[in-house]
């Protein structure tokens, strides 16, 4: 059995695992003797193999029957040994055990009971420690060895009986065999002994598995007998897509350099502009390592997303220089008064960054600890940018950049036309359009509105997922056949299925797991796909193909498959439904079974399974107390002799020749292949040996092959896998069978596994956006000093997220866990180019005494360029990361593809739609302190006039 025990993750995981320890030892005194101890285990990703290694024996080299013996004395050892490798386990192969196969003729005309047999040997095999005598003075220890050192020894040990002794050789064949096995482990079809290795929780994943690579190279050449091959590396994948993901970074660091020196059209002031990236990269990684941070898939993910956002700084600042040096400031009197100028807005912007990943620090579950470390590396390298944007970058300006021919000056208050012939279009194209919105500024608020609506009502079949899926090459088979079909008939249908796959062309291996972990029914498939192949499509075509086999499951690339190592477990399922109950327990299992039946009808929804599957045969051997009772026997003794029989009974350990191995005590074969010679089996008495059938009978049952229990609730766990529709509508159409179900009383049901995450985690979300928006309305206050000026600079929020939205429909993807922490990037970004253009705008109005849209139509033109460098060096810098061609592209790509769409939605209608806003709020503001002056100066005017008239009356009195 196993007790699945899940903590607040906020809890230590080494206390979690003494409070489960402590519990256990309370009530291991409760628990059969003869038990496994149980085992405490603590979970999580880093505790599934990273390599899965085949070991067989090369063609023509010998008899292989030896294999696991071969790998569990030379092989794990060596590899348990390596520094990062935390356990290496062995499936399959053949195990040595002393055989002690008893024959019930013999047992039965000598009168030897098979507790006696099993009592002799293990009183034979013990080696006792006598103490110490002092003899020439030293201290010797004395010590009564006990092990067998030849199986000769085992079959000669004496047995009383009332006949006399009688050899264990006389009452049963003992033999040097192998264990039954109850698994089989194939690799392309051939049996083969698999290692998973499994690294340490903290390590790093590429550098254990190249220590395994090095001595697995060694031992091959140590052993030329044996053929070692991988079988799955996840080191691969990992090594993959680190460097994928710094090719994007570097890619995108080189296009948000182009978009500079297409704006700059010059070299020297380009690389100047650039300068600062590897300096905000290296202290990135400084403070990282500092904080103990690895280089991981999430980091990395926030590195190649930041490319263009941590030179977002230096651009604004770098092109506000430019921009005085254009007026004629000499280089240094340019850097001065550019980067003053910008100071604060460029302060604000990279605030509203920290600020909106603040509230992460609040969001709790699996999300929360995703996004720390995200929000961290974002937070780390923004501030960075902004250091080297207000102390380096104006330093290199000052000394690099050439002086320009002065062009116009602040105080003519025209726009700025730059070197470049289609931005001067563009800039005269803008004001055209500016000027026309401001002149009818409530037309335009229609037409945004009628687009957002627009747009809004185009995402709203915008279907959802947990994570996304991600292509490794790899997609994971299980076969579980009816209750009760033994090894042989699954291991036959596991073969047919290994052949078929084989012979495809897409298909490069196949490792087969057949049976083990009392589930004799049960095989999982792991299929590596060949280069190029597409998980998607192959589990499109399989399905057909496979069609025809039932109990057959195919995984895709789902979070759930990946997190449970796969398999045909419900646990590797993305919809799971538990029904639990406090009522009985065999009403909610035919009532599981018969849901699990209409749930087949719900499109899309395919393997559905259920954790109760009724009829798998038993056989009870059913006591009658009473005759026992005279005969002097109980239960546990006909049970126990029973098991022994039967089951067979690990007694004790050889250690002779050869290497160690079990003592097991068991019925010869042909004594126990029938259910009547399980009846005439001699069970002993008060009276001597009796055969069973005087005080037993066999009746057949069927009974559950998994109880389950969730909260100490009877429960019933049904897992089914989407295919062909998108899971988000499948979950909805299952969710309205649930809801139109009538439950038996007591019962009720929960989404669990990847759904349960997937709501908590979407819940989380939104709370965080809900704070990251205040946060960043507290930033944009303290700054503007204003409490009116945020909400106008904040309607870039919406904006943006209609774009975000609208790109995942466009490109046919789910809003998913890396989606929204695009959505939370977003909201820091999207306010920059508001800032800008709000900053400048009130500069005018206050240092120049401008009307309002005298100033709009300034401040637009002039920040128009910074807004579209910055634009264009974020979308550019994250588009390789949206294209995603490399390994791991498909967890990267959702995010990007929300910032870049998300960006350019919010730029296109902020240019315009900002400055409509604040020339609406700021004149209604004007026409409202002006009507509350008017009455002001109405009550001055009447209380004047009353004290005037007051002094006349007295005056004439």
């Amino acid at each position: 059995s196993a007790v699945i025990v899940s903590f607040n993750l906020d809890k230590d995981i080494n206390q979690a695992i003494q409070d489960v320890r402590e519990k256990i030892a309370n009530v291991r005194s409760e628990l059969p003797d003869d038990i496994l101890e149980p085992q405490v285990v603590a979970y999580d990703p880093s505790s599934l193999p990273i390599l899965d290694i085949s070991v067989a024996m090369q063609a023509g080299a010998g008899d292989s029957s030896g294999v696991r013996r071969t790998v569990t004395e030379d092989v794990l050892p060596r590899l348990q040994r390596l520094e990062g490798v935390a356990d290496a386990t062995v499936t399959g192969g053949r195990e040595r055990e002393v055989q002690v196969m008893l024959d019930a003729q013999a047992l039965k005309a000598r009168r030897v009971a098979p507790q006696q047999v099993i009592g002799t040997i293990i009183a034979e095999s013990w080696s006792i420690p006598g103490g110490s005598v002092q003899e020439g003075g030293q201290n010797l220890l004395l010590r009564t060895p006990g092990n067998f050192e030849t199986v000769n020894d085992v079959a000669g040990l004496q047995i009383p009986s009332p006949l006399g002794a009688v050899r264990v050789g006389d009452i049963a064949t003992v033999q040097d065999g192998w264990k039954e096995l109850d698994t089989y482990s194939r690799l392309d079809g051939q049996e083969a002994v698999i290692i998973s290795v499994r690294k340490q929780s903290g390590t790093n994943t590429v550098q254990v598995a190249e220590r395994v690579h090095k001595e697995l190279e060694t031992l091959q050449e140590e052993r030329p007998d044996l053929n070692l091959s991988i079988v799955q590396d996840q080191s691969v994948f990992v090594e993959e897509s680190f460097n994928d993901a710094m090719r994007e970074l570097l890619i995108g660091a080189l296009m948000a350099s182009l978009v500079v020196l297409f704006f700059f059209r010059n070299l020297r002031n380009t690389l100047v502009t650039i300068a600062g990236l590897p300096i905000i990269l290296l202290g990135t990684f400084g403070v990282m390592s500092a904080l103990h941070m690895t280089l991981n898939i999430v980091s990395l993910l926030a590195l190649s997303l930041s490319v263009g956002l941590i030179i977002d700084d230096a651009i604004v600042v770098r092109e506000n220089i430019f921009r005085h040096m254009e007026m004629g400031k000499s280089p240094k009197k340019a850097s001065s008064d550019g980067t003053a100028e910008v100071a604060m807005p460029v302060l604000a912007m990279s605030l509203t960054i920290v600020a909106v990943f603040l509230p992460i620090a609040f969001v709790g579950g699996l999300i929360g600890k995703f996004l720390n470390s995200f929000g961290l590396v974002v937070s780390v390298a923004v501030l960075i940018s902004l250091f080297e944007a207000l102390t380096f970058a104006p330093m290199l300006s000052a000394y690099l950049f050439k002086p320009q021919k002065a062009k116009f000056t602040e105080e003519e208050a025209q726009a700025l036309e730059t070197s470049h012939a289609s931005l001067g279009w563009l800039d005269r194209q803008y004001q055209r359009i500016l000027g026309w919105t401001l002149r009818h500024r409530l037309v335009t608020v229609a037409i945004v509105t009628v687009v957002v609506i627009g747009s809004a009502w185009a995402a709203r079949g915008l279907n959802q997922a947990f994570m996304p899926a991600v292509d490794q090459g790899s997609v994971n088979m299980g076969l579980v056949l009816d209750p009760g079909t033994a090894l042989s008939e699954t291991d036959k249908v596991s073969r047919d299925v290994e052949q078929r796959l084989l012979a495809r062309s897409d298909v490069e291996s196949v490792l087969a797991t057949v049976g083990g972990e009392g589930t004799p029914e049960n095989s999982s498939f792991v299929v590596n796909l060949t280069q190029g192949t597409v998980s998607d499509d192959f589990v499109a075509s399989a399905r057909t193909e496979f069609a025809d086999v039932p109990g057959l499951t195919i995984s895709g690339s789902n979070f759930s498959s990946m997190a449970s190592g796969g398999g045909s477990s419900l646990l590797g399922m993305p919809v799971q439904i538990t029904l639990q109950t406090i009522g009985g327990t065999d009403e909610l299992n035919q009532f599981g079974v018969e849901l699990a039946d209409r749930l087949k009808s719900v499109p899309g929804l395919v393997d559905v399974s259920v954790s109760y599957r009724p009829g798998k045969p038993e056989v009870l051997l059913v006591v009658d107390r009473r005759r026992a009772a005279d005969m002097g026997i109980n239960i546990a003794t006909v049970g126990d002799t029973i098991r022994t029989l039967v089951e067979g009974n690990d007694v004790a350990t050889f250690r002779g020749e050869g290497p160690e191995a079990d003592i097991r005590v068991q019925l010869q074969e042909q004594d126990r292949q029938q259910l009547d010679q399980i009846l005439d089996l001699q069970v002993p008495t008060d009276r001597g040996f009796v055969p069973l059938r005087q005080i037993a009978y066999l009746e057949e049952a069927s009974g559950p092959t998994e109880i389950n229990r969730v909260d100490r609730q009877s429960a019933v766990i049904i897992g089914a896998n989407t295919f062909g529709r998108v899971q988000d509508d499948v979950v909805q159409d299952v969710t309205t069978i649930l809801d139109q179900t009538d439950f038996p009383d007591g019962a009720s049901w929960s989404y669990t596994g990847e759904l349960e995450l997937q709501n908590e985690s979407f819940s989380s979300m939104g709370l965080a956006m809900l704070l990251s928006v205040i946060f960043v309305y507290m930033v944009l206050a303290s700054q503007f000093g204003s409490f009116i000026q945020p909400l106008v600079i904040m309607l870039a929020l919406p904006l943006a997220a209609i774009g975000g939205l609208l790109g995942l429909v466009a490109f046919e993807l789910p809003l998913d866990m890396t989606a929204m922490i695009g959505m939370v990037l977003l909201m820091g970004l999207v306010t920059k180019n508001s800032i800008l253009l709000v900053d400048k705008t009130n500069k005018l109005r206050r240092e120049h005494d401008m009307e309002r849209d005298a100033a709009l139509m300034v401040a637009g033109p002039i920040r128009l360029r910074p807004i579209l460098m910055t634009t264009l060096a974020l979308i550019l810098g994250m588009l390789p990361t949206a294209i995603g061609l490399g390994s791991g592209s498909d967890f990267r790509q959702p995010m990007a593809i929300v910032v870049i769409c998300g960006l350019i939605t919010s730029t296109l209608l902020t240019v315009l739609l900002v400055p409509t806003a604040y020339s609406l709020v700021e004149g209604g503001l004007t026409r409202w302190n002006d009507a509350r002056a008017r009455r002001h100066q109405r009550q001055v005017e009447k209380e004047a006039a009353r004290q005037k008239a007051k002094e006349a009356a007295g005056a004439a009195s």
